[in-house]
């Protein structure tokens, strides 16, 4: 009866350590997701900006250069329209 209750009690005692450890695994494992999800995300916003500033950079470069000397420059909703139709 003893050696009965001594096996029950070592089975009982690996389950809940198998428990625990799938516990910390499933944790563990969602918070590389999340990290991994931020450093995506951070990554992704950084290019985007770097693009927009390159294009935008240009853009008002080129234009910059189209206007001689003291004209000013066009008005913004005009050139929108222009790119845009």
């Amino acid at each position: 009866m003893l050696l009965l209750l001594s096996t029950l009690a070592v089975a009982a005692a690996l389950a809940y350590q198998a428990q625990y450890a799938a516990r910390s695994h499933r944790a563990t494992a969602e918070n590389v997701l999340r990290d991994y999800a931020t450093f995506a995300s951070w990554e992704f916003s950084r290019l985007a900006r770097r693009e927009l500033n390159d294009v935008l950079g240009s853009m008002l470069g080129r234009l910059s250069m189209s206007c001689s000397g003291h004209e000013t420059l066009p008005d913004p909703t005009r050139l929108l329209r222009a790119v845009d139709g």
